[in-house]
């Protein structure tokens, strides 16, 4: 004690059996200022530091006002935070199933009759055995519980639980058997999912479906046929097919051996007892639909690779006919499911044929009605042949053969594209030319996460991306159709 001896004090501080602390202006006990204390006669000048300590208080409280502060932890994170640890882990198959019902709403609806093994029971049975498969599912949870609620925290938690997944799934790449895992490939997935949700960039989600298509080409189609191997390939074959068109590769499922297991895929998941009739024909006329569709990319890689032939007219006349064929397959085959469609609708829509009396449907949807899944499959159709159709005016235009009928090589060769089209992600905003008020508006013209997912899930990955034509290749401009001016571009196309 400063001034006083050690035996005095507050009067009501001694009657509570505790010394008065003077080297403080205020009583902790009585919160009197020790001039005004009635147990207290001061010996020496007392300096009253009551309006520092108001000052300094007020600025503490604005400071802390501004800046927000942690929320406080909860009784189970101070008394057993294990229990924490254990409820997350709880509830990821609950948040995943419903992201998985919001983000794939058609595909959840027809591939539900098809898996034998949902991601939700995958998760339930295989969280907390490896670490960076779980960080992949809660970044998806995160930034999907983030977006669906505007939580800035969230959001942020899922970027840095990402960049640990990263460096989590980079350790296993040092093990080849590790790397050929199911939970290696359900890796990249989640990670491409979050690419795609969170929008970082344009073709990032690309970069990880490429490393799923090679993951699962040197695992083989035979380790895709049961189980939950055999979801990884259906849940995620169309973004497998979209990243082979935007990133101007060939398809991993144009090889024979995926063209069988998509024929077995297929007659089994059609003589399975939970599939009825409208559906066992859909999966019949999707998957046909299916093997036709990923043969485009490989027939536009050839078309850029042509000047390369040994025999350049005669592999562009070889080239053409294949496109032609497609084309007509892929005519034919969506004739069929217009027609089977347009039946199951009538069906639906009148009543049965006794019926006379034609009354418009009523109600729900019913759980096995086909037409949307139909829509999707048909829109993509229509992608595909808009497709077909531009690479076949390429081929008989006179330019290429003008340029591929010369007898002597050219030596400079140009190395850009040759096609008069590019493929260009539908997330993609450029950042560069775009400032301000045009950024805003063009992101609230890029579709939202949700929609995109479902849109390229169900048309077989052929909405992922718009189709740009434009007059003369620009050597500056990547396949993958970054737009680099756009005066140099004449025409935009985007299929809806």
């Amino acid at each position: 004690m400063v001034g006083v001896p050690k035996s005095k004090g507050c009067q009501t501080c001694l009657q509570r059996r505790v010394k008065c602390d003077l080297l403080r202006p205020e009583c902790t006990q009585c919160t009197r200022y020790g001039v005004d204390c009635p147990g207290y006669t001061r010996p020496h000048k007392f300096m009253d530091e009551g309006p520092q300590l108001r000052q300094r208080f007020k600025k503490k409280q604005s400071q802390s006002t501004a800046t927000p502060t942690q929320p406080s932890e909860s009784i189970d994170e101070r008394i057993i935070p294990s229990l924490v640890a254990q409820s997350m882990g709880k509830q990821q198959p609950v948040v995943f199933g419903s992201f998985v019902l919001t983000a794939f709403t058609r595909w959840f609806g027809l591939n539900r009759y098809r898996v034998h093994m949902p991601w939700t029971a995958y998760i339930a049975q295989h969280g907390g055995q490896s670490p960076a498969f779980d960080a992949a599912i809660f970044c998806v949870n995160a930034i999907f519980m983030g977006q669906k609620h505007s939580n800035t925290m969230l959001r942020r938690s899922s970027r840095e639980v990402y960049s640990n997944a990263l460096r989590l799934f980079g350790g296993r790449i040092r093990n080849a058997e590790a790397m050929k895992s199911t939970e290696s490939v359900s890796i990249t997935i989640a990670l491409s999912l979050f690419e795609a949700y969170s929008r970082t960039n344009p073709d990032s989600w690309a970069h990880h479906a490429a490393g799923t298509a090679l993951l699962m080409e040197h695992r083989g189609p035979k380790a895709h046929l049961a189980g939950f191997d055999r979801c990884l390939y259906l849940s995620f074959r169309s973004f497998l097919v979209a990243e082979a068109f935007v990133r101007g590769r060939r398809c991993i499922f144009e090889l024979p051996e995926w063209q069988e297991h998509i024929d077995q895929v297929r007659i089994e998941d059609m003589s399975s007892p939970r599939v009825d009739g409208p559906i066992a024909l859909f999966i019949d006329l999707q998957d046909r639909i299916f093997k036709e569709v990923v043969k485009v990319p490989g027939l536009l890689v050839q078309a850029r690779e042509l000047h390369t032939a040994d025999d350049p007219p005669h592999t562009r006349q070889l080239l053409s006919a294949q496109v032609l064929r497609s084309s007509q397959a892929l005519y034919t085959l969506s004739a069929h499911l217009r027609l089977a469609a347009a039946v199951q609708s009538y069906q639906w829509c009148n009543g049965s044929a006794a019926n006379k009396k034609k009354v418009p449907f009523i109600g729900p949807i019913p759980s096995t009605f086909p037409q949307e899944f139909a829509n999707s499959v048909l829109r993509g159709v229509d992608h595909c042949v808009y497709i077909l159709r531009l690479l076949l005016d390429h081929l008989e235009s006179d330019e290429v053969r003008a340029t591929h009928g010369r007898s002597g090589q050219d030596e400079d060769v140009s190395l850009a594209d040759p096609l008069p089209f590019r493929f260009v992600s539908r997330l993609n905003v450029n950042k560069g030319k775009a400032a301000g008020s045009d950024m805003n508006e063009a992101e609230e013209k890029m579709p939202s996460p949700d929609k995109w997912l479902d849109l390229v899930a169900a048309s077989m990955g052929l909405e992922a991306f718009d189709v740009i034509t434009c007059a003369s290749p620009s050597p500056d401009l990547s396949i993958s159709g970054q737009l680099s001016d756009p005066s140099e571009w004449n025409t935009a196309v985007s299929i809806r």
